[in-house]
């Protein structure tokens, strides 16, 4: 019988994921809909601020524009921070983030393991969030587990994790020393 519940509970797990995964991929999707919208709107700002400037160069005073065309530069700005919060909240969902040195790293690592960088602390980004009505699962007796593990590495200054390439800590950015 216990077969048959490991069975059950392994593939409730798999389920739960796939479900969690699929939820993920449809904000993904609707998230790059919206950055192609914001794309396609400075688009037509710029195609508006082409034609205040065409204008103004037919009737050869081409400050008759700037009018039109700072607002419209404003417009753009904002709407390109909007694209990078959004391409942010990407990265977020997916876990993941990219180092100035070209290394992904888990979005939470405050020091890239490769370099040393610092990231800079997360600035929350308003999105609309779409979520899913969470089920609770009843508890389920703790089974002994037989994990083959190697041997873990742990940084000396704050105790973190660390994976068997870092040269630096993820957390902390103390650098890691070397075991040869």
């Amino acid at each position: 019988m216990s077969f048959l519940k490991k069975l059950t509970e392994t593939v409730s797990k798999g389920v739960s994921t796939a479900t969690e995964k699929a939820q993920q991929t449809v904000e993904i999707t609707k998230l790059h809909t919206h950055i192609s919208g914001k794309r396609k709107e400075i688009e037509r700002r710029y195609a508006r601020i082409g034609e205040a400037v065409y204008e103004a160069y037919l009737k050869k005073d081409l400050s008759l524009a700037e009018g039109l065309v700072i607002p419209e530069c404003d417009e753009i700005s904002g709407i390109k921070k909007e694209i990078a919060g959004l391409e942010e909240r990407i990265r977020e969902l997916r876990n993941e983030k990219e180092c100035v040195c070209g290394q992904e790293v888990p979005y939470d690592t405050k020091f890239c393991p490769s370099c040393g960088h610092k990231f800079p602390d997360p600035v929350p980004v308003p999105v609309e969030v779409i979520e899913a009505a969470e089920e609770e699962e009843p508890e389920a007796e703790p089974e002994a587990v037989v994990v083959e593990a190697e041997a873990m590495l742990v940084c000396d200054n704050c105790g973190a994790e660390l994976k068997q390439d870092a040269r630096f800590c993820p957390d902390c950015g103390s650098p890691v020393k070397s075991n040869d």
